[in-house]
């Protein structure tokens, strides 16, 4: 037991078909002098890893992989024996000549979690073929199995398996999901490479591309073996050894190798040179002493009753195993494994292997598990043809991607892709099975943007009345998120448009189309010229948002700015719909409505808080609306009165998000759009002056005198320059019958006819439902409130409230609490629609100043809020959660963003960190995680300094990553 290991590891990239995470496994000691693990090649991984192992004393120590065999199911650690300080290190002796069958033995592991088990055993089968796990991953082949009933599960891959005498007998890979069966892997080949690696010598593997079956007598003699072949050959000495039941067979020759067009499917090996070859450890050892000594080796088959010979050369195994990938995009990709053209017949020159199809090939509808074959018209065979295509590109630049799905080869698919650099600088990584670690260098700077191309937008003018007026007015937008920041609920988003100033380039759109400015947004008109946009503007509380497209992109003439018109909606209006086909962009879908309902919209919040839509009337239809991306509703002039806005909500009953479209008044936005256009005109005559993009502040760390928070975190302030200048009380309502105020909750008659007399045929009063915690007004205001005037002005809409406080920085409330009529001061807050603009990335936590959403679920712990973790990071390693704000790190308070810089910048590679959290509920949990530099460095996005509307990557320097010892 004390040579017996629990291994940690952790995947920090996705690589050969396997995802970034981590899992337990187990090992065991088989060189104590050397500090040698043995375990499993699908633990040890061939992609880059960071793993610790914890001894039966519990001391923990840091694992290198020094060698993983390009097929079969076995790898290597080390560590440093130093480390090991309170126990003596103990090495199992493999002893693979040793396993019988009907040897009893014992699994010594982690099984399923719980730490060491034993599990009991009796070896059944010695020449089982190699189980297949999978069609889309890592499956040995080349090899027998051993099986036993010994019911190992997850965690126990790499125990080993032991006789009575405490010997290895085999090693413990994995087992069936229907039965008792596990599957063990003989030592033979273990104990050569563990030789050579003892003395330093390069482990020789050789391949010809061919994976071998064994099959019984009885199958071959129906492939033609002769009756003399099996007389010949059933004659072996040894009772238990394979040949006595059968003869290996080709069974799958892979596309490129050697043997193509000389050995076929069926052939049954009888030698090789010269020497009879019936098991796969002799075969292989013939293999690998080719390869080692730079000769062919020559095949003796049987094919129909005929004796064939051939001789090839051989192929190094360990050249043609992927050992590098690239990283563009957020993607990785690396060459094609052996593996992955086993599994979908290919070639390993078919093209480039998407390990992870990250930013920008999710964004483009590539997902993990396919080949790119072309980048635009430049063929990528190898993983140095990607780098120099991809090189070759622009920030920005779109171009084509010809690839396929494996197992699909033969119908190509293409795709349009959008190329990132200033998010996802490009990076190639090698790895270094010295160090145990990966090198990486920068990929060449790619070639500057050119300038845009003009073009003209032709808009299909096809239906009727004051439709055709409006259509030059509609646009489609797209969204592909960068970071789920914000609580974030998807990646990629699709909406409807509108112009509203085409001189600018600006667009209204709905919030759950932009429900985020750190993304890439793309505007389309008549699904003929798309155009980049960046957000402008996004409100806080009510359902639209402001991009601005790049207006250099389009010819002036031919992109419309629509006619708003602020009115709000009454019930009998007759509009009509004008709306983006769903299916056929390059169309809009159009019918008359007729207002039937002024109703109002009322979302829960999520269980992972995100942006909601609050204190919004809309307006309902006797007609059922056809299905769109969104439009907009106009009247009999042509102007528009209301969006046909997406909203999304989470429902707690199935667990799962929801989207419904509704009509939201244009009053809202016109409320934003004035002061915003006002703002973006000319001196002079007013006249506009186009400008791309708009200047929008950024705020500043300082706080201003009778802000208090505002509406999008308290360390972004709102600012005097920012525009549009709106207000808030940060309270959220729900609609309330006077008739149920009146009965139950004591409203005065006279409070009544006050409300009554506000708004013809709306008899209802306003009830607090949700304050923003640590607002100025939460102080004062209480949920269950009614708020009936504002400065003495009553209230009884959304709209009403709005207006009343305008750009004031204090009010007078005047409230029903305790069927009691009370007057209370409420300062008032910034609304600045900058929304998240700053995001800390720290050992793969995403961190950010708290939301309005976070804040609404209660007073926050710190300005420090831990929205997300990304797989395969130490956050994740170490299980720190998100939706947790951060209080300290190593016993060190912090408060903000600029506090966890100054905190870390002293924390080296590798070092134990000491975090303290805070959940939503306000309980403390405490977390230790070692930071991994190399492949998690530290960095910051924030929208430029300079008021240009876009987001900055910025990486805190070089920092020194610590080598093994």
């Amino acid at each position: 037991l004390p040579a017996i290991v629990v291994i940690r590891g952790n995947y920090v990239r996705p690589y050969d078909g396997d995802l970034a995470g981590s899992a337990f496994a187990t090992g065991f000691v088989v060189d104590a002098q050397r500090g040698i693990i043995l375990t499993n090649r699908h633990v040890v991984s061939t992609g880059p890893i960071r793993a610790e192992a914890t001894f039966l004393n519990k001391e923990e120590v840091e694992l290198f992989p020094i060698y993983r065999d390009p097929v079969h199911d076995f790898g290597f650690f080390r560590f440093d024996t130093k480390a090991i300080k309170f126990m003596e290190i103990t090495a199992i002796p493999l002893v693979p000549d040793a396993a019988h069958v009907g040897t009893e033995i014992r699994v010594v592991g982690n099984d399923a979690g719980e730490k060491l088990s034993i599990l009991a055993g009796v070896l059944a089968r010695l020449d089982r073929n190699s189980p297949h796990y999978a069609t889309d991953s890592y499956n040995d082949f080349n090899t027998f199995y051993y099986s036993a009933a010994s019911n190992t599960s997850g965690g126990s891959s790499g125990s080993p398996v032991l006789n009575v005498d405490g010997q290895a007998i085999a090693l413990n890979a994995g087992g069936s999901e229907k039965a008792a069966s596990s599957f063990y892997l003989p030592l033979h080949r273990v104990v050569s490479a563990l030789e050579k690696l003892q003395r330093q010598e390069h482990v020789s593997r050789g391949t010809e591309r061919v994976v071998w079956k064994h099959e019984t007598y009885d199958e071959l003699k129906k492939l033609g073996l002769r009756q003399d072949t099996e007389q010949r050959m059933r004659q072996h000495p040894d009772k238990e050894h394979p040949q006595r039941s059968g003869l290996l067979i080709v069974d799958q020759i892979i596309p490129g190798g050697p043997v193509e067009g000389l050995l076929d499917v069926g052939d049954i090996l009888l030698e090789v040179d010269g020497i009879c070859c019936t098991t796969f450890v002799d075969l292989e050892a013939a293999l690998d002493n080719a390869v080692a000594e730079g000769r062919k080796v020559t095949y003796t088959v049987e094919r129909s009753g005929q004796d064939l010979e051939f001789t090839v050369p051989v192929e190094d195994l360990h050249a043609i195993t992927p050992s590098v990938f690239l990283e563009a995009g957020q993607a990785v990709l690396h060459p094609l494994s052996l593996m992955q053209a086993r599994n979908g017949n290919l070639r390993l020159d078919a093209g480039v292997y998407v390990a992870f199809s990250g930013f920008v090939l999710d964004a483009a509808g590539l997902c993990q598990h396919t080949v790119i074959t072309r980048i635009g018209a430049t063929p990528t065979p190898t993983i140095e043809a990607m780098e120099a295509a991809l090189s070759a590109l622009p920030d920005g630049a779109t171009t084509t991607i010809r690839y396929f799905n494996i197992g699909d080869q033969y119908n190509d698919q293409v795709a349009m892709m959008r190329v990132n650099h200033r998010w996802f600088p490009m990076r190639f990584w090698s790895r270094n099975d010295t160090t145990g670690l990966w090198d990486v260098r920068r990929c060449a700077a790619p070639p500057p943007t050119p300038p845009p191309v003009p073009s003209a937008v032709k808009f299909l003018l096809n239906r009727p009345g004051v439709a055709n007026g409006i259509i030059p007015s509609i646009c489609k937008v797209t969204v592909n998120v960068v970071h789920a920041v914000d609580g974030i609920h998807g990646r990629h988003f699709i909406g409807a448009g509108l112009v509203v100033d085409a001189d600018q380039g600006l667009v209204v759109t709905d919030r759950n189309t932009i429900v985020s400015s750190l993304g890439d947004i793309q505007v389309s008109f008549a699904a003929s010229v798309d155009a980049p946009a960046h957000v402008v503007y996004l409100h806080p509380v009510h359902n639209f948002a402001v991009i601005q497209y790049d207006i250099r992109r389009f010819e002036p003439g031919y992109i419309k700015t629509a006619s708003l018109c602020p009115e709000p909606l009454s019930v009998g209006d007759d509009l009509t719909f004008v709306g983006l086909c769903r299916t056929n962009t390059d169309t809009c879908v159009s019918q008359e409505v007729h207002v039937s309902e002024i109703s109002c919209i009322n979302i829960s919040q999520a269980s992972v808080p995100r942006f909601r839509a609050m204190n919004e009337e809309i307006a309902k239809f006797d007609q059922v609306i056809n299905k769109s991306l969104g439009g907009v509703f106009v009247d009999q002039r042509g102007r528009v009165r209301s969006l046909w806005a997406c909203y999304s909500f989470y429902s707690w009953g199935d667990d799962k998000n929801h989207e419904s479209f509704h009509a939201m008044g244009m009053d809202l936005v016109c409320d934003i759009l004035d002061s915003m256009i006002q703002t973006s005109e000319g001196t002079g005559n007013g006249a506009h002056q186009p400008v791309f993009p708009l200047p929008v502040p950024v705020p500043t760390m300082e706080k201003l005198v009778g802000d208090g928070v505002n509406g999008s975190s308290s360390s972004t302030p709102w600012q005097a320059q920012c525009w549009p200048r709106c207000r808030s009380l940060d309270l959220g309502f729900k609609r309330l019958a006077l008739s149920t105020a009146r009965t139950n909750m004591k409203l005065p008659v006279e409070w009544v006819e006050k409300l009554q007399a506000c708004h013809e045929g709306r008899s209802q009063v306003l009830s607090v439902t949700q304050r923003l915690h640590g607002s100025p007004t939460a102080a004062v205001v209480n949920e269950g409130d009614l708020l009936l005037a504002v400065d003495g002005t009553p209230v009884s809409t959304f709209r009403d409230v709005e207006v009343a406080v305008a750009e004031k920085p204090c009010v007078k409330l005047t409230l029903l609490r305790d069927e009691q009529v009370v007057t209370v001061e409420a300062p008032t807050s910034g609304l600045d629609g900058i929304g998240t603009s700053r995001l800390l990335i720290w050992g793969g936590l995403l961190l950010q100043d708290p939301y309005r959403s976070v804040r609404e679920m209660g007073e926050g712990a710190s300005e420090i809020y831990c929205s997300l973790y990304l797989f395969g990071s130490p956050a994740y390693f170490y299980g720190v959660k998100a939706m947790r704000y951060i209080t300290a790190i190593n016993d060190l308070p912090v408060n903000t963003l600029d506090d966890v810089k100054k905190t870390i910048a002293g924390i080296s590679d590798g070092e134990a960190v000491k975090v303290k959290a805070v959940d939503l509920q306000g309980q403390a949990v405490s977390h230790t995680l070692k930071m991994d530099y190399l492949f998690w460095p530290t960095c910051e996005m924030f929208r430029h300094p300079q008021c240009v509307n876009e987001w900055r990557l910025e990486s805190f320097g070089d920092v020194a990553v610590k080598s093994p010892a």
